[in-house]
């Protein structure tokens, strides 16, 4: 599914920007790997510190205490406040629990994660919870972005 998103953006000649925190810039790299990069690839910004999503996105320090940095609301912030630094077709941003440490509870165990995708103005948000090594998990993560990107592109319910 990759390799076909990475096409059918290539073919549509739209750009892709991240906005990535649990991730770290997986997402990104992965694209980087693809032969169609320098086509579709704008940029990423890595925010896994929440000092980041403070100072560069702006994102208030209230927000993300009432909600915590690994939420459905705070990905969706990320795109908002990055739209307006960054230009590109298409924003992914994810947040999530990729290991122990972060803001997990029962409701939110490690392996949860968010994400959001930026299409024509409209925000699709999604939430999975992921088992197995981190390196699974974000293989996974990779691939339902990839099957939810293509969804979105093509119009097809998701």
């Amino acid at each position: 599914m990759f390799k076909k998103s990475c096409e059918l953006l290539a073919q549509k000649k739209l750009s892709i920007f991240f906005l990535e925190s649990a991730s770290a810039g997986y997402l990104s790299y992965q694209f980087s790997l693809s032969p169609f990069s320098g086509d579709i690839l704008t940029g990423s910004l890595v925010c896994y510190d929440l000092k980041v999503k403070e100072k560069v996105l702006k994102i208030s320090p209230a927000m993300i205490k009432k909600y915590s940095a690994e939420s459905s609301e705070i990905t969706e912030e990320m795109i908002n406040k990055g739209k307006h630094i960054f230009k590109s077709d298409i924003y992914i941003s994810c947040t999530g629990l990729l290991k122990p440490g972060g803001s997990e509870t029962k409701q939110k165990p490690v392996g949860t994660f968010f994400y959001c995708i930026n299409y024509k103005n409209k925000n699709y948000n999604f939430r999975n919870l992921y088992k197995g090594s981190p390196e699974k998990k974000l293989e996974r993560l990779l691939k339902d972005i990839c099957t939810n990107l293509v969804k979105i592109i093509k119009k097809k319910d998701i």
